[in-house]
């Protein structure tokens, strides 16, 4: 396996708030993937210096060493964007997937950047970074888990036609072959009708 994350705040990894810090303590420290096949953000960039400063190394550092991996453990797809086997991602009650907030300028990115600066996120801490939308969409196979009656309102709404939320777009890259596939608990699912033909995705009761 090679361990990648879709985004990380700028903090270091003793952090409460660091998603690497979190997947080791989670998981991580009980499987046996080799340290060189998980590619957490360099703390060491995480400084005091100023904010876009620290979130644009980080995102160059990030993207160098994973245009490193080789390719037959990290395929290029579309435009030569890095086509990962699965990205497994959470998204937040107003919608947002990676650190790609809705309203965001990030959606809208064609540098060809795989991984993007933000040092506005509107949720703390404002120092990130993020796949890009491109990047997400290049994935073999998207996942998005949702729990809690705090998604209720978003996922009803994702699940609305014509609903245009950052997690709504994380389509991967093929969604007519391999859509992507929501995993909700009860109440995450709650305000969704018991079978809803128009919309965008196909649900499948897995009780």
């Amino acid at each position: 396996w090679h361990v990648a994350w879709v985004d990380e705040r700028c903090v270091p990894h003793s952090d409460p708030e660091s998603n690497y810090g979190g997947a080791v303590e989670a998981w991580l420290s009980k499987v046996a993937i080799p340290a060189s096949q998980v590619y957490a953000i360099d703390e060491s960039l995480c400084g005091a210096s100023g904010a876009s400063e620290v979130s644009t190394r980080a995102a160059e550092e990030y993207e160098r060493r994973l245009r490193a991996v080789p390719e037959t453990s990290l395929p290029r797809g579309a435009e030569g964007m890095p086509a990962f086997d699965l990205l497994l991602l959470g998204f937040g009650p107003d919608g947002h997937i990676c650190s790609l907030f809705p309203g965001h300028p990030l959606l809208a990115d064609e540098s060809g950047r795989w991984v993007l600066p933000i040092s506005d996120s509107p949720k703390p801490p404002s120092q990130r970074i993020t796949l890009s939308l491109p990047a997400v969409n290049a994935a073999a196979q998207v996942i998005l888990v949702g729990t809690g009656a705090g998604k209720q309102d978003v996922v009803r709404h994702a699940f609305t036609p014509g609903c245009d939320l950052p997690c709504v777009r994380a389509l991967g890259a093929s969604p007519d072959v391999r859509p992507p596939i929501w995993v909700l608990d009860e109440a995450a699912a709650a305000l969704l009708p018991a079978a809803q033909e128009d919309a965008p995705f196909e649900m499948t009761d897995i009780n």
